[in-house]
């Protein structure tokens, strides 16, 4: 089985990607053998049609040797004339062999000035599955790069004949062609997936803010970024930390959630530090020799803030000092964390500060970051179209839909008493994998607190199971190295709070009941949670709510 990239195939089908291209790529999934890369552009890069090389391809393939197969599909009737293959579109015409040898020249030209004058040995295909060719010569096409509807079927074995297995003592090189496509289609490992041994899943990098960053002259680069959610913060503080490993210097990304910590320590290269801020200061004092005792959190309320008195009153040694600081979901932070974490750097050190005040649910006050530079970035790339348009509908945020992909939509269940949730949310679960998705691609969450002393609780929190279903939450323990432990279940449950700067292809948001006295704090919770969904957005709500009309009234 063939290696895909990025791997987000379900996610893909499941929001209304082009049909006919999703069949290609299961096609080649499953006939070629796993010596073979599969690089698919699919609907990410139609956001810069004008700028980006790979704007009109449709594969590449990549055998283990390095070498690389264009694969340019053209679906729909094509014209054969005598200036060639014709492809005809709502605006324009296009010769397909002009842009197949003009994509051709693109991806060698960058090849070469990226790889030091280095040739990338680059074939292709063009692939037509709804249309016969009757006069190939007049099309002005070479037969053997031909696949039309009447070889569809043998696509994979064509690709093979193209290509070759290639041969394993070169992996290294194709491992650098490899990376200059992942670099060039801007895939990077996927932050939100669970990625264990070899196996990395990939995702696409929202292109406008690694853009801002790559041409950006400032020395030292002090840069704070309000980006609203789906923007892209998250991939582009992974990108600045493994661009500053690049650079010789040693990156320290600071996250306030635990679990996004978790997920990122996973997608980046060692040699830099992933930690919360909480984290860096328990590991900072274990270090020094003072071991904290975690049972007082759960009595005393002040608990963290005596933690950072004594980091305060410590000297911070060569070895704990960085050079490049990466702080993301900065809106939650404490001002007096930002006075903390400059013990850790040596001067001169970069910056880059990324936050979403509209995601900033611990109400706490902005900080205060003189001589930074501000990019406001409204950008969303994460939600689909219908998702999105309610979103803007329904609350008093604004920001730029770019998603081209229309989504499943958005549903609404009403209930009376919070107890008939469990039901409600059951058959919710039963009808989202009735329509295509995993039991791992449907997350539930809470707009109230899970295991937070004296919160309110949901009525989730406490059943192992909704109805056939069994949930998988956060036990609130850890194990001797730290990690989270986790029930063993089938449907994740966890808090809109605790599961921010993650997402998910289905999320159910339960117990939807704002509070009308603190309407700005509940929208922006609201916000938090609808814009972690990347196909299908479920809303269970109180009924009798007055805020909730708005989600319900056309």
């Amino acid at each position: 089985m063939a290696r895909i990239v990025p791997s987000d195939i379900a996610r893909l089908e499941l929001a209304g990607a082009n049909r006919h291209e999703i069949e290609t790529l299961r096609l080649l999934q499953a006939r070629l053998p796993d010596s073979y890369t599969v690089f698919h552009a699919v609907h990410w890069t139609r956001e810069w049609p004008s700028e980006t090389v790979f704007g009109e391809l449709d594969f590449v393939v990549v055998n283990r040797a390095g070498k690389a197969l264009l694969i340019e599909q053209k679906d729909g009737t094509l014209e054969e004339t005598e200036d060639g293959l014709i492809a005809h579109y709502a605006d324009r015409s296009k010769s397909v062999v002009d842009q197949v040898h003009r994509a051709l020249d693109n991806v060698r030209d960058k090849f070469r000035r990226t790889q030091g004058g280095r040739a990338i040995d680059l074939d292709y295909l063009i692939y037509c599955p709804a249309h016969r060719l009757v006069g190939i010569n007049a099309a002005a096409l070479d037969p053997s790069r031909v696949v039309d509807a009447a070889d569809r079927a043998r696509l994979p074995e064509r690709i093979e004949a193209c290509l070759g297995p290639g041969d394993p003592d070169r992996e290294a090189w194709a491992e650098t062609v490899r990376g200059f496509l992942r670099q060039s289609f801007e895939v990077v490992p996927d932050i939100h997936a669970h990625v264990t041994g070899q196996g990395k899943a990939f995702t696409r990098l929202s292109g406008g803010l690694v853009r801002l960053l790559g041409g950006l002259e400032m020395d030292p680069l002090r840069l704070r970024i309000y980006g609203t959610a789906g923007s892209g913060k998250t991939q582009i503080a992974r990108h600045f930390f493994e661009d500053a490993l690049r650079r010789g210097r040693r990156p320290l990304l600071v996250c306030f959630n635990r679990p996004l910590s978790e997920r990122l320590k996973v997608v980046v290269r060692p040699g830099g530090l992933v930690v919360t801020f909480n984290g860096l200061c328990a590991r900072f004092l274990e270090e020094r020799g003072q071991r904290l005792d975690f049972d007082q959190m759960k009595r005393d309320l002040r608990f963290w803030e005596k933690v950072s008195e004594r980091v305060i009153a410590q000297a911070v040694p060569d070895h704990w000092k960085f050079d490049t600081l990466i702080v993301d979901e900065g809106q939650d932070f404490e001002p007096v964390w930002a006075d903390i974490l400059g013990l850790f750097f040596r001067e001169p050190h970069d910056v880059l500060w990324l936050e979403d005040p509209d995601q900033n649910l611990r109400d706490q006050r902005p900080v205060v970051l003189p001589g930074f530079v501000g990019y406001r970035a409204r950008a969303n790339y994460r939600s689909p179209q219908s998702i999105a348009r309610f979103i803007l509908r329904t609350l008093p945020f604004e920001f730029e839909a770019v998603n081209e992909l229309p989504g499943l939509g958005v549903g609404v269940t009403q209930y009376d008493a919070p107890g008939e949730q469990p039901r409600l949310v059951a058959k919710v679960i039963g009808d989202l994998l009735g329509r295509g998705f995993s039991h791992s691609q449907i997350v539930v969450l809470t707009t109230l607190h899970v295991v937070t002393p004296g919160a309110p609780r949901s009525m989730l929190d406490g059943p192992a199971r909704l109805g056939n279903y069994r949930l998988r939450r956060f036990t609130g323990e850890y194990d001797l190295l730290g990690n989270q432990l986790t029930t063993p279940g089938q449907i994740t449950f966890d808090s809109v709070g605790r599961f921010k700067g993650q997402e998910s292809p289905a999320v159910i948001l339960v117990d939807v009941d704002p509070d009308p006295q603190d309407q700005e704090k509940a929208d922006r919770l609201l916000f938090a949670g609808m814009s972690r969904a990347t196909a299908r957005l479920e809303l269970v709500m109180r009924a009798g709510n007055p805020l909730n009309r708005r989600f319900v009234d056309p």
